[in-house]
């Protein structure tokens, strides 16, 4: 028997839990039921595993959405459709896959559905919204949300940034959202990534699909061709030096709208490296505060 070594311990616990409902389950439950067990099992400990963020039906991953599209695509899930709901249940393939799960994994996935799998999905949202009530707070379903869940709000003005190193897309989300943020201001010359979410196209539509708007501004990044063989403090100083000195200089009129955006609505920088001060989107921050005379931020 050929098991799949490049299968994610989250792929593999989606397939352990359909395995364990003996059931097909709807995405409300699926997705309900894998946040439980980031939140409450050692599997929301480990990097790799999902991220979630509100949404219209409480807590939800884009990424975890991408891999169940991929395991129906492979086979190892049969997805139908009840109206506007998708269904799934594991086929034969996901049944064998999901043997060779590693037993603390399995205990977690028979914890939680022994917890919460047999409720039905009211009961199981009203138990999630009461218990996280951060997740409701973008629900659809307003007579679920708990009376005292917190109030969306917008974030002071700032200059904030941030970067997606070491960021799943939901948490990357999860994170604008709480701090108050409106709109996206992608500063990447170049805006493809490996990860997922991140190219410019997957990063507009899940801005749109949470209420961010998203803006691409490639004249204020920094082209390839010049990143290229920069490697070390040395050079990349230099480089930042030639983005001072040539660059902002060169789009001031394009600085000065991103500012009067900023003094708009709350908004962030993004680019990818974690840390601002390893991005040129720092030096931009610095002049977008000087003109604006709000304080910089970095998420």
């Amino acid at each position: 028997m050929v098991y799949s070594n490049s299968m994610l311990r989250r792929q593999r616990t989606t397939l352990a839990l359909l395995q364990e409902a003996g059931q097909a389950l709807s995405s409300t439950q699926l997705f309900k039921l894998m946040f439980l067990m980031a939140e409450e099992t050692f599997l929301g400990k480990k990097e790799a595993f999902c991220d979630f963020l509100p949404h219209k039906f409480g807590p939800y991953s884009f990424a975890l959405n991408r891999e169940l599209e991929t395991l129906v695509s492979q086979g190892y899930i049969v997805e139908q459709h009840a109206g506007s709901t998708n269904i799934y249940a594991i086929a034969a393939l996901g049944i064998r896959e999901q043997r060779v799960m590693d037993s603390d994994t399995r205990r977690s996935v028979r914890f939680i559905y022994e917890k919460y799998g047999k409720l039905g999905i009211q009961p199981l949202l009203q138990s999630v919204y009461s218990r996280y009530p951060w997740y409701s707070t973008r629900s659809e379903l307003d007579d679920l949300v708990p009376h005292d869940a917190p109030k969306q709000t917008l974030a002071s003005p700032a200059v904030y940034t941030i970067g997606y190193e070491d960021r799943s897309v939901d948490g990357f989300f999860d994170k604008l959202l709480r701090v108050g943020i409106r709109v996206i201001l992608d500063v990447r010359a170049n805006p493809v990534s490996r990860k997922y979410g991140f190219a410019k196209k997957s990063l507009g539509t899940i801005s749109n699909k949470v209420g961010m708007t998203y803006e691409h501004w490639p004249q204020l990044g920094i082209s390839s061709e010049k990143r290229q063989g920069v490697e070390t403090p040395a050079e990349f100083r230099q480089l930042f030096g030639y983005y001072d000195r040539v660059i902002l200089p060169k789009e001031s009129d394009d600085v000065k709208r991103m500012a009067d955006q900023i003094m708009q609505a709350p908004s962030v920088l993004v680019c990818m490296e974690r840390q601002a001060h390893d991005c040129h989107r720092s030096r931009l921050a610095k002049v977008l505060s000087e003109g604006s005379g709000l304080s910089v931020v970095d998420l």
